[in-house]
């Protein structure tokens, strides 16, 4: 059985009530842990809410152990703009947990996920995707055995101390401390299809059920898998179009190598070469096609494989 509860937080200047929206469907198979899913903390990343839409539509008839609490929006007024941050105070939420309750929106919003929703989950699934560009990884927290078992052939593990994409105030923070075993996710996004993105989260969330022994059967094995100890984010100095010349998700690529090229649309000729920084890649986020960027924007992402560990599947 399907609940859908609605928290109130506040009412905008519009008049219009902002609220979230909390799905609990409990197992009808017997017991089991509370596993909680949660998407679009980041307004501009809707991938992961489509992806919670197919675990309550599979799921909703209680066919699994346990209970699903699923949060498909996080972050309403991001999402309704299309936005990372929070237009209202500009907040990113993703660095506000556990909010505060006397606190700016974004900080109101976040004290209510972490009250109604992080607090009372046994396991946790946070998705990410990525905007114009494309990402596939997945963090290692507290629970190798679930986040290799999503499926993804990349992975970072994160170790206190080290450069990456580990920031403090994330929603993993509250569910860390609380020594909840967590999983973040990072798939999908850009302008391609996004169909096998969303097929790959259903099943790698579902992967993780069976890991939880919330459905039959053994999980299915992950494929070969490469876990790096660091990344490096490439950001954009010059703004135009944005060519390509990286290999796919997943591809080694050499130090220096050229990652793309800014190319100015009005007089045609190249702003700026983009270069893989590291001495040995793997690209986990890139622009899969030519678009337009802005200096400062996102690039590419990649992992380095130094000290990097490999398994065989």
């Amino acid at each position: 059985m399907t609940t859908v509860r609605r928290v109130p937080v506040s009412t905008l200047t519009s008049g219009m009530e902002l609220a979230l929206y909390i799905h609990e469907i409990q197992g009808a198979l017997g017991d089991g842990p509370t596993l909680g899913v949660s998407a679009a903390i980041h307004g501009d990343e809707p991938g992961g809410t489509h992806m919670v839409m197919e675990i309550a539509r599979r799921y909703g008839g209680g066919n699994f152990r346990g209970r699903l609490l699923l949060l498909p929006v996080a972050n309403p007024l991001a999402f309704e703009a299309n936005r990372r941050n929070t237009p209202l105070d500009a907040q990113n939420m993703n660095r506000l947990f556990p909010g505060d309750a006397g606190g700016r929106i974004t900080e109101q919003l976040v004290a209510l996920i972490t009250a109604e929703f992080l607090n009372t989950i046994d396991v946790y699934i946070d998705i990410h995707t990525a905007a114009q560009p494309t990402v596939d990884y997945v963090y290692i927290l507290n629970a190798e055995d679930l986040s290799r078992n999503f499926g993804s052939r990349v992975l970072y593990r994160f170790e206190a101390g080290r450069a990456g994409p580990v920031h403090e105030g994330n929603s993993t923070s509250v569910t860390l401390a609380r020594g909840v075993p967590s999983v973040t996710v990072e798939l999908g996004g850009g302008m391609i299809d996004q169909t096998p993105y969303f097929a790959r989260g259903v099943s790698g969330i579902e992967n993780i059920m069976r890991t939880l022994g919330m459905l039959d059967g053994e999980p299915t094995p992950p494929p070969e898998q490469i876990v790096v100890h660091g990344i490096t984010m490439v950001r954009l100095k010059a703004g135009g179009f944005l060519h390509t010349e990286a290999p796919p998700l997943g591809g080694e690529i050499a130090g220096g190598a050229v990652l793309g090229r800014v190319v100015s649309p009005y007089t045609f000729e190249e702003m700026e070469v983009i270069r893989n920084p590291i001495d040995q890649g793997i690209m986990i986020l890139s622009h899969l096609t030519t678009g337009l960027v802005q200096p400062g924007e996102d690039g590419y992402m990649v992992g380095d494989l130094t000290g990097c560990e490999r398994s065989s599947g």
